[in-house]
């Protein structure tokens, strides 16, 4: 593995043996073999995350897989966890997310009490390692975590728990386009979208950011991201596991978001530059 440091964070870049070998299977596997036979070669790994992702494509417990990045028990272990650009762009976007909202949290911290949503939360990870990285107070912030799937809450409590933040994260089941009624009292200083938006089409993302602006507090800050397919992954993935997303530049997103009436729009990128995170002001 080979990091660059930017800001005091090591991110991850795709190093150069590696990028070479890259170049010549793409070919392959993305046009040249057939669907079936792709398919029949991740199921002679052992691996995890190749089991999780045929199981269920993009599922939290994937994502925790990758995060944990754990010794590869082989080589297509190897390359789906380890070298596959897609996993490593998205322990850097954690790393990236993690540090904005750390940030952004604390510059709010003056408010008397924050109120965070995380909408398509999974276990709430970001949400509850940026409050940790701000050092805010426990009981000077309520974060809620929103998801339509609620396997993943116990996982989330847990990790909660052993930070000594079980009474301030409140896990949430339900839709977040209707947030008022999912709850139906609160109004986020601080929303974060990740890991949700690149599977919603332009519509849904907007009808999804609409009602998130409309119950923000005034002043309130939203971070999401785009996906950019640079290194030509997004046709293998979808052949080979089903897995879909719609990749929107940093651009798209900011006119999406301002459709909806967000202004003061930031983008930021870790060197891959495959998830550009965009921060915006209620």
């Amino acid at each position: 593995m080979r990091f660059v440091h930017e800001n005091g964070i090591a991110y991850e870049v795709l190093p150069w043996p590696q990028h070479a070998l890259k170049l010549l299977i793409d070919p392959y596997r993305n046009w040249l073999l057939p669907a079936r036979l792709l398919q029949w070669i991740v199921k002679l790994s052992r691996s995890p995350l190749v089991a999780e992702t045929l199981r269920r494509p993009g599922s939290w417990q994937a994502m925790q897989i990758v995060y944990a990045n754990q010794r590869p028990v082989d080589l297509i272990d190897r390359m789906a966890v380890r070298y596959n650009t897609i996993s490593m762009a998205s322990r850097n976007r954690r790393k990236l997310v993690t540090a904005k909202l750390a940030e952004v949290l604390a510059e709010m911290s003056g408010e008397s009490r924050l109120s965070v949503v995380g909408v398509g939360a999974g276990p709430g990870l970001h949400v509850q390692d940026a409050i940790c990285r701000a050092g805010l107070q426990p009981t000077r912030v309520d974060a809620y975590l929103i998801d339509l799937d609620s396997d993943s809450f116990d996982y989330g409590r847990k990790y909660a728990r052993e930070r000594g933040l079980d009474g301030s994260v409140h896990f949430v089941q339900g839709d977040a386009r209707q947030i008022r009624r999912v709850l139906p009292a609160v109004s986020p200083n601080v929303v974060k979208i990740v890991g949700l938006l690149e599977y919603l089409t332009d519509e849904q993302a907007t009808e999804l950011l609409a009602a998130l602006f409309d119950v923000m507090a005034k002043g309130g800050r939203l971070l999401t991201h785009g996906m950019v397919d640079r290194f030509n992954t997004a046709r293998f993935v979808a052949r080979t596991f089903g897995l879909k997303h719609i990749h929107r530049t940093g651009d798209h997103v900011a006119q999406l978001l301002q459709s909806v009436g967000f202004r003061e729009i930031e983008t930021f990128e870790a060197p891959m530059k495959v998830y550009p995170v965009l921060l915006a002001k209620r």
